[in-house]
């Protein structure tokens, strides 16, 4: 078994194209790993205040969540490859600025480092959507979940170095060096999708639209579908959810994730400090986090099974109560059982998440993709402060929080199972 897995994976590196992108994604991840945590410490350390570092975050996720519908209809209306390219540039524009003033005789302030994360947000905001598009074009169908898995552990193993590289490169050769250092890779991924604008040939081609039905006033029952097929708004989004049922359901379920994801984040602190014993425990459980993301991916890329989207919906959800659960019996659970929580969680988050992106990219008409997939991102950038917001909010009942967002997840999951599967191929 274990063997025919390899196999695959070589199989599929020795496609130029995936491979010629999946070296630029491996050396740009790397690149961005440190910069989260680097960026935070230079915004302290200008600022003395945490005010500073709540701005930074501001301006970047706020890029992102303005620029995340722009940046789904670009990818479904132009080439996937040149707004990759152009999202790119901004990045490293965004990156390499910064830098420059860092070495400068200019002082660092505030300012200036809102600015980088609001282009670098940007950036981001465009470049998702049209990588998410490009995915199922770079891999044959069969391939595309394990292709999912790869990137998803890359982007857990920079999740997992990240901190570690961050506080070496500060103490050493500085807050600059880390900038120039992710400018190089952004460097290093520009020249790879140069590359693969010469040799993008997609594997998939949008299929035909199919026929429909007549309604009862005599009018296609697709006619607001077919209209997005020329109407490249993001509005023209919710017209083909309308035509996917299971879509809008699974992303409404992973908005709620999303949600538990940012209420985590803020409560979970404020429970180790107050319930565990400090903030040696909250290390304990955010490493829990990083590992079970890590194993998650590990598990969906090392099995060849296509696994469907109707089961991970179930076991996303079970996931997520449980850990909701052990924070409730916070105080009649040791710290190991919470970090067990802590890590299934993780674990059925990141590799469910594989599935949904692999159903959605096989499902969904290929010329919709990046849309849906900017729909996608929309509701992370979205999720993930509003959880964040409602953990501030409500830090008096958190056991009341913990039990609404288990019950919306459970009444939630029963339609997305139902409906899953439903879809049509997007390819004839």
């Amino acid at each position: 078994m274990l063997t025919a897995t390899l196999k695959d994976q070589a199989a599929m590196f020795r496609e130029r194209r995936f491979a010629t992108f999946f070296t630029g994604h491996v050396v740009s991840r790397l690149g961005d790993a440190p910069v989260p945590v680097a960026f935070a410490l230079a915004a302290y350390q200008v600022s003395h205040s945490a005010a500073a570092l709540t701005w930074v975050l501001l301006s970047l996720w706020g890029a992102r969540f303005f620029l995340v519908a722009t940046g789904g209809r670009l990818a479904d209306r132009y080439d996937r490859v040149k707004v990759m390219i152009g999202a790119d540039l901004l990045r490293l524009l965004a990156q390499g600025a910064l830098a420059v003033i860092v070495v400068s005789p200019l002082a660092l302030q505030s300012w200036h480092l809102c600015l980088s994360a609001a282009l670098y947000g940007a950036g981001t905001a465009l470049y998702n959507p049209a990588q998410i598009g490009l995915t199922p074009e770079l891999v044959a169908e069969d391939r595309l979940q394990r292709a999912n898995g790869l990137l998803s552990l890359v982007a857990d193993v920079g999740f997992l170095l990240g901190p570690v590289l961050a506080g070496v490169l500060m103490s050493t050769v500085g807050f600059s060096w880390i900038l120039w250092l992710d400018v190089a890779s952004f460097a290093v991924n520009l020249v790879c999708l140069l590359r693969l604008v010469r040799l993008h040939t997609p594997l998939r081609r949008t299929a035909p639209f199919p026929a429909a039905a007549p309604s009862r006033s005599g009018t296609s029952a697709d006619d607001a579908a077919q209209a997005a097929d020329t109407d490249h708004r993001f509005r023209a989004g919710f017209a083909v959810m309308a035509r996917y049922p299971w879509f809008s359901f699974g992303m409404a379920l992973w908005f709620v994730v999303s949600l538990g994801i940012g209420l985590t984040a803020v409560a979970g602190p404020v429970i180790a400090v107050e319930s565990l014993g400090g903030a040696g425990a909250w290390s304990v459980l955010a490493t829990c986090l990083a590992i079970g993301s890590l194993l998650g991916s590990l598990a969906v890329m090392s099995t060849t099974k296509h696994h469907p989207w109707k089961a991970a919906s179930v076991v996303v959800t079970l996931g997520a109560v449980l850990q909701f659960v052990a924070l409730t019996l916070r105080d009649e659970l040791p710290t190991a059982v919470l970090g067990a929580s802590f890590a299934l969680c993780a674990l059925t988050t990141a590799a469910c998440g594989i599935v949904w992106d692999t159903a959605y990219q096989s499902e969904i008409p290929e010329r919709y993709i990046s849309r849906l997939g900017s729909v996608d991102n929309f509701v992370n950038a979205a999720g993930i402060p509003a959880g964040m917001l409602l953990g501030g909010l409500l830090a008096d009942h958190y056991d009341t929080v913990f039990l609404g967002v288990s019950v919306l997840l459970v009444l939630l999951c029963v339609p997305a199972a139902r409906l899953a599967g439903h879809g049509k191929k997007a390819t004839a």
